[in-house]
């Protein structure tokens, strides 16, 4: 997502600087900015532990030298609130896009910690003093009541890179495709049962999940032992690049059916690939529903499997689907539209600044 946003930002003149929390100099790291941005712009490396360390303070303000606006990313990584502090002390602005993290769901998990941070930490004053919260839709914006928070919040989603649409599958095998990371809290339960459902009557139907494992991989092997599918259940691990776009290409429909999402990259992929998309309600994305893009269900399995046999079974609504769901990301989703939205959000924090 910054890479994105960064080559949109350095498209319209911008220069962009990164500074991240790295603790060596991976070689992937540079490849995947060397492919997305050019020239690579200059990248800082810093290693905060309690905050004190000096060679993290001067290069965090070698970084900051010059820097009109900050935008800064992520709620509980230390560099974060590092950096924070240090745009505070030059009087610089920033912008805090908290990706899900001040969500209730988020912040049950680790409760005690999370309290620690925000009331003893100096976490809230992270949040309060940000020049703006830039959210990714109107669920994020609606920050508890009891949570510290600024005095403005900007409503800017995710973009996504653009490439050709995939090509029809010309009457393939159906596929389900899951993307992102395999956890319990992105509905892979729902998914397994759904799916298990769908296969007694549909024999050529596959389920393909790829994503790295976080304790989700058990729960759908467990449902294809219930429904007798495992055959049928492919579980690649993470994909990237050219085999992410394959498989994308090979999805008759994706579906994710998220008990709680900030915002769903893998599902603007999908859109973008001219594929239809089976989301549920918890995944904060009712433009695809508005657009007919896809169905968007409560998070249940009855409701997840009807949509997924309603997209299967019909060929011919599924490519409608897909190519609306691929016009709404081209007029509202390029990285260009949202890099455009994001600096007129830096100039107009910068403009308050100088007017106080």
């Amino acid at each position: 997502m910054i890479a994105g946003l960064a080559a949109g930002q350095q498209a319209l003149g911008h220069a962009v600087r990164l500074i991240s929390s790295d603790r060596t100099r991976a070689p992937a790291v540079d490849a995947f900015l060397g492919a997305h941005l050019d020239p690579p712009p200059p990248r800082f490396e810093v290693r905060p532990k309690f905050f004190v360390p000096l060679l993290t303070r001067r290069r965090l303000l070698r970084a900051l030298d010059g820097v009109d606006v900050a935008h800064l990313h992520g709620i509980w990584p230390p560099v974060t609130l590092l950096a924070s502090r240090m745009c505070r002390a030059r009087d610089i602005p920033y912008v805090l896009a908290p990706h899900g993290s001040l969500h209730p769901g988020a912040l049950a998990e680790k409760w005690p910690r999370k309290q620690v941070g925000l009331w003893a930490l100096g976490y809230g004053g992270l949040v309060r003093h940000a020049a703006a919260l830039h959210v990714l839709n109107a669920d994020e914006a609606r920050i508890p009541w009891w949570l510290p928070r600024p005095a403005r919040i900007e409503i800017i989603p995710n973009g996504v890179a653009i490439g050709p649409p995939a090509p029809p599958l010309d009457g393939a095998p159906p596929v389900v495709l899951f993307l992102g990371r395999l956890h319990p809290a992105k509905g892979l339960d729902l998914l397994g049962e759904a799916f298990g459902r769908l296969a007694a009557e549909r024999p050529a139907a596959r389920l393909v999940a790829v994503g790295p494992d976080q304790g989700g991989a058990a729960i759908l092997k467990a449902a294809a032992r219930r429904h007798r599918f495992e055959a049928r259940l492919t579980l690649p691990g993470p994909l990237f690049g050219d085999d992410k776009r394959a498989a994308l290409a090979r999805a008759t429909v994706f579906c994710l059916p998220s008990r709680h999402e900030g915002f769903s990259i893998a599902t603007l992929e999908a859109l973008a690939a001219g594929r239809p998309v089976v989301i549920s309600e918890a995944c904060h994305f009712p433009e695809v529903a508005a657009a007919g893009a896809g169905r968007v269900v409560p998070p249940t399995v009855g409701a997840l499997a009807g949509a997924l046999a309603a997209v299967l079974d019909d060929p011919a609504a599924a490519a409608g689907m897909g190519a609306r769901g691929r016009a709404l990301v081209e007029r509202d989703h390029r990285w260009s539209r949202i890099a455009q939205r994001t600096v007129a959000l830096y100039q107009s924090v910068i403009d308050a600044r100088g007017a106080t």
